[in-house]
């Protein structure tokens, strides 16, 4: 059976004795898919394809350690510290422990400030940098929230940087259990309930128990507020389209983005590093097109939301220091050939998705496009929804590695060649649930709407009974809870 966009919506029409009355009644029809596909991943998750996810959990860095050996120090910025010695000199090359900048940190990692009275104060970072003052390269961190400066001015603070939860991606709708560490003992994580964990006090207090982790848990969910704003598109005639993409029609929008992942995985075959957290995207811009403006570069000018956060005054520490950047995407509608560029461009799609053109800092103002960068194909928009955060037990007492396999929301259905990803045997459900938002299109038929609700929940029943429990057997659980620490010792010849 041909599951692609274009087969299933003539096979809906025929079942409704329809005919395609042109492209708005089939974005309806699409829409109709799309939300019963959201529906299925939700009441039928064994019929989506399980993927992988990599997660990595950083360790804690305690100042007075002797590896690190570091301290905060109080700026005059109320949202940046900086890092020093012991002795209060700023932290430079050559010192036991440097904070990574490269965005690893941002975000995901809190800090936990004891000030010159013992107390505690809880900070999240916002971002890790580095620059030149005189001639060192010296180091901050700014903050979410204030610091008080004025209570202890020329201060020396003891700190605490750790990771207290991992995120997976926006897309993740199910953690499949046990998750795996990636080392020699092959721990297996197991989830618990989050009132489970909350009760049992699984909760990190200042990395009071640390070890290998071998429970999980669903916490808080977190999302950046989309962009309102379009960006801004302008021609450039003083630097003229270069290639090797070819002139074309486009359209663009963008996102912020917060932190980035792990290099090990998560970097974008583009060389642009995934981010940690990505909102919404904007609304589309107004369409671009070379026939009108022949050889111009684009300038691709967003909103800048470091100022909106007060992080836009110039002559600051914090300038531009919010963390968050702004990620870009371009939609190709046509290729213009009256003026070629690299061979083999001319062929690309025209398909109207949006891919990763480029990342720019909300304070750097216009990206300009002359065709020089190509759109990384392998990654295309997403509308995020948000970010569920997971916490471990016991908290992480190194960096590690975790395997974990999850199910993702399938992605909309754009083109008529986009394949449904979900179970073969799945299929005929679906199309009775899309059936389903047909009938109710119409207005009238609540009477189909209800016989094909009704067919498609049988069809979910006999579903389950498939693949809820394929071998039939049920796992025994010990009194003690399952095993989870095993320790495999490697085979060595002595001889």
């Amino acid at each position: 059976m041909d599951t692609s966009l274009g087969a299933l919506r003539a096979r809906l029409f025929s079942f409704r004795s329809w005919d395609s009355t042109g492209t708005t009644l089939d974005n309806r029809i699409r829409e109709a898919m799309n939300a019963a596909l959201d529906r299925v991943s939700g009441d039928v998750p064994e019929a989506v394809v399980p993927d992988d996810e990599h997660v990595v959990l950083l360790a804690d860095v305690v100042g007075g350690d002797a590896e690190v050996q570091a301290r905060l120090a109080p700026t005059l910025d109320a949202r940046v510290l900086l890092f020093v010695t012991p002795a209060g000199v700023p932290l430079t090359t050559g010192a036991p422990w440097l904070p990574n900048v490269t965005g690893v940190l941002d975000g995901v990692t809190h800090l936990e400030i004891v000030d010159q009275n013992g107390q505690v104060h809880r900070r999240q970072s916002r971002e890790f940098w580095s620059q030149v003052v005189g001639l060192n390269l010296v180091y901050y961190v700014s903050l979410d929230r204030p610091w008080d400066t004025v209570a202890a001015p020329g201060a020396i603070l003891d700190f605490r940087l750790h990771q207290p939860e991992f995120f997976v991606s926006d897309d993740v709708t199910r953690v499949l259990e046990p998750a795996r560490i990636f080392d020699e003992t092959r721990q297996q994580i197991w989830a618990i309930d989050t009132g489970g964990a909350m009760r049992q006090d699984m909760v990190d207090y200042r990395g009071d128990d640390k070890g290998r982790p071998f429970r999980l848990w669903r916490g808080r969910h977190f999302q950046i507020p989309a962009p309102t704003k379009a960006p801004v598109i302008a021609p450039e005639d003083k630097n003229p389209w270069t290639g090797p993409e070819w002139e074309g029609t486009f359209t663009f929008v963008y996102t912020y983005v917060w932190g980035r992942k792990d290099a090990e995985w998560q970097t974008a075959p583009g060389g642009i590093r995934d981010p940690q957290w990505e909102s919404a995207p904007s609304p589309p811009s107004v369409v671009f097109s070379h026939t009108v403006e022949p050889t111009d570069s684009i300038f691709i000018t967003p909103t800048n939301i470091d100022a909106m956060m007060d992080f836009g005054v110039s002559g600051t520490l914090r300038f531009s220091r919010s963390g968050l950047r702004v990620r870009i995407y371009v939609a190709r509608t046509s290729v213009r050939t009256a003026a070629p560029y690299g061979p083999g461009f001319e062929r690309v799609e025209t398909d109207g998705k949006y891919y990763l053109l480029g990342e720019v800092e909300p304070t750097a103002g216009a990206f300009l496009w002359r065709g020089a960068v190509t759109p990384d194909y392998q990654r295309p928009l997403k509308h995020s929804t948000g970010y569920y955060a997971y916490g471990v037990f016991p908290h992480q007492d190194q960096r590690y590695e975790l395997d974990v396999r999850v199910q993702r929301l399938p992605k909309n259905l754009i083109n008529d060649q986009d394949t449904v990803p979900i179970q073969r045997d799945a299929v005929l459900a679906y199309l009775e649930l899309c059936l389903h938002y047909m009938c109710l299109m119409d207005g009238v038929d609540q009477t189909g709407a209800n016989q094909h609700i009704m067919r498609y929940n049988e069809l979910c029943r006999h579903f389950r009974k498939r693949y809820a429990n394929p071998g039939g057997v049920v796992e025994p659980r010990g009194i003690s809870g399952y095993q989870s620490r095993y320790r495999y010792g490697r085979y060595r010849d002595t001889t």
